[in-house]
């Protein structure tokens, strides 16, 4: 999730004690002071106070105890950190804890636009900080000031407007403007833009559009906000695309994408995507209205898993949207296609029997491996309806699955006379359970199998995968989209170890010691965490993504 700067700088915002902080309220009204054509802007939020609780962190402890945080706290880049630190208190007089306290703790807001296709250099950036200690900023800028103007490398300007005093600072080819007010301060590389912030103060109100679309993205709780404003942002493909056409119509729908990061219990990573739903296309308007429903998988499948990703899909209006994205001429191809192959055997249309038919819930499960001899067991499973009785379309895709696969076998055992594989049926409980088998051939454990089981085609990596497949549960009250244990993960990599460090050994050139090193600080580092979930929630005009990190009890 982090480059190796970044969580070194996290660890770093808690190497010095400090005072617990109470939690800072976003200030929102800084946002009413952005330029209305900006087209990233990232919001920092109380560093002072999420520093204080993440001291505290029982995972922050660990992390610095392990493997991969002890070698991360002697990094060049942690080191790097150590210098910076010394010379700004050598230099500036001032330490981290006061510069993040007192300077950089409440909320900090930068902005930037990129310049015109004609002028690419012409860049606007605008840097907005709401300080806890006015005064020692005023002093940490007059000392900078100073240390320059003494070598002659600024030149210094005050600057009349409206009222107000803002400064020009000239050093060698770049100009800078900054103005302090209060609890304000703004620094800017472009006159008008600072001067457009000085004529909004009096008018300056947390009430304000973009206040609104940062606090229902969650602007409130998270460390760090990312926010792209579609209106200044429009892709090539966007820009190149019909106005009416399906992608632009969704792009310009748009009114706010968000990315925010949350580290509390939980680190948490949320995407969420905020628009007008009555300019959506049709099919992209139910993530904005509603959450997507529970999938029944999650009671189905084993909770006990590596990986395990199951969700709810309007298949046919998929189909309807790609429909709509191709070029008439490729639908009309794909429609011949479909009916010289496997049409000729399955004599079902894909459009008006099959998708119909499908889900909505769909999934796929990676168990773990009982020992280091066999490979994980996985299965995809989705859901088919009856359809017609007088052409069911669950048995026939099952049918079609079994003569495809027969097909498979019959090519493969002509060339490979000494290497056969055989198609094989069981019976699980009345459920017909079709497989492949070959010792020769397949790895211990592994004999894809394919089953029509209540309402769901499956489809694994044996048919003990099947059995472990449940019938008959309710759709859990709530569950994610996906989730991965990272401590199975970790196991599993433990199991495969000779295979992994062949494989680096052999294809990597990296000797034996290097790569069991590399090993161990993967699953070191796995081993911090419990599990990885990822969920999806859509309200009134807005869809979010959840990524959940929790770390290990």
């Amino acid at each position: 999730m982090f480059s190796r700067l970044t969580i070194g700088f996290l660890c770093w915002l808690g190497l010095v004690p400090f005072a617990a902080a109470q939690p800072t309220p976003c200030r929102y009204e800084l946002l009413s002071l952005l330029p209305d054509d900006f087209a990233v802007c990232v919001v920092m939020h109380d560093l002072r106070g999420h520093s204080a609780r993440w001291e505290q962190a029982d995972w922050l402890k660990a992390f610095k105890q392990s493997p991969v945080g002890k070698a991360l706290l002697a990094s060049p880049e942690m080191e790097q950190l150590e210098r910076m630190q010394t010379e700004m208190k050598k230099h500036l007089g001032l330490d981290w804890p006061t510069l993040r306290d007192d300077i950089l703790g409440d909320t900090l807001v930068l902005s930037y636009s990129p310049g015109p296709k004609n002028k690419p250099d012409d860049e606007r950036g605008l840097f907005l900080l709401h300080v806890r200690e006015p005064k020692r900023l005023t002093e940490l800028i007059g000392k900078f000031n100073d240390v320059q103007e003494k070598a002659g490398e600024l030149k210094l300007a005050r600057v009349e407007f409206k009222g107000s005093t803002y400064y020009r600072r000239t050093h060698g080819r770049k100009t800078q403007f900054y103005f302090v007010k209060d609890s304000l301060a703004a620094i800017t590389t472009k006159e008008e833009i600072l001067q457009e912030v000085i004529q909004r103060l009096p008018t300056q109100s947390k009430d304000n559009a973009w206040a609104k679309r940062f606090q229902r993205a969650g602007a409130a709780s998270a460390f760090v906000t990312m926010c792209v404003n579609p209106a200044a942002v429009e892709p090539d493909l966007v820009q190149a695309g019909k106005k009416d056409g399906t992608l632009p119509a969704y792009w310009r729908a748009l009114e706010a994408i968000f990315v925010t990061l949350a580290i509390r219990d939980e680190a948490e990573l949320r995407i969420s995507i905020q628009a007008d739903p009555q300019k959506l296309p049709v099919w992209a308007r139910s993530a904005f209205t509603d959450t997507i429903p529970t999938s029944s998988l999650w009671q189905r499948f084993p909770e006990k898993s590596i990986l395990t990703i199951a969700g709810s899909a309007d298949f046919a209006g998929t189909a309807e949207a790609l429909k709509l994205l191709m070029p008439e001429k490729d639908r009309k191809k794909l429609a011949s296609d479909w009916q010289a192959g496997i049409g000729a055997v399955l004599p079902l249309d894909p459009f008006k029997d099959i998708l119909p038919n499908l889900g909505p819930d769909w999934g796929v499960c990676i168990l773990p491996s009982k020992d280091a001899k066999n490979l994980p067991q996985a299965m995809f499973a989705l859901a088919v309806k009856s359809g017609p009785k007088e052409q069911p379309i669950d048995k026939g895709l099952f049918k079609g699955a079994q003569f495809f696969g027969g097909l498979l076998i019959l090519e493969h055992n002509r060339t490979n006379p000494n290497a056969t594989i055989r198609l094989q049926t069981l019976m699980q409980d009345k459920v017909e359970v079709v497989y492949f088998s070959s010792d020769a051939i397949f790895p211990a454990g592994f004999q894809p199998a394919c089953a029509l089981k209540d309402g769901f085609l499956l489809f694994a990596t044996s048919p003990a995968a099947i059995a472990d497949f449940r019938v008959g549960t309710k759709p859990a009250a709530e569950a994610p989209l996906l989730r991965l244990s990272t401590r199975e993960l970790a196991r599993l990599l433990e199991h495969r170890r000779g295979h992994i460090i062949a494989t680096l050994t052999e294809r990597q050139q990296m000797s034996e010691n290097a790569a069991n090193k590399n090993v161990d600080d993967v699953i070191g580092a796995l081993g911090l965490f419990e599990r990885l979930t990822l969920s999806h929630h859509g309200g009134v005009g807005q869809a979010s993504w959840s990524f959940r990190l929790a770390p290990s009890k």
